[in-house]
């Protein structure tokens, strides 16, 4: 299976471009993961079809998209 793509919304977008470098690294592990597998560790589902996920110094929240293979995360929050 190929790995999902993953969108940032454009506030979601804006948040990650102003995090610091090592919350940068943290969230880049995290995107990994779970482009992998988005329903796996350490994702937890909120039980409204949309998932969050935390790294070091923050957390997402995204919504899958199988029929586009694509992960749309609708916000980042950082710590």
């Amino acid at each position: 299976m190929s790995a999902y793509a993953i969108r940032y919304a454009d506030r979601a977008a804006q948040r990650k471009a102003a995090l610091s470098a090592p919350q940068r690294a943290s969230l880049e592990g995290l995107e990994k993961r779970i482009s992998l597998n988005p329903f796996g560790a350490p994702a937890i589902s909120n039980r409204d079809n949309s998932w969050s996920a935390a790294f070091s110094g923050g957390f997402i929240t995204y919504v899958v998209s199988n029929r586009h293979v694509v992960i749309n995360v609708v916000d980042l929050v950082a710590i």
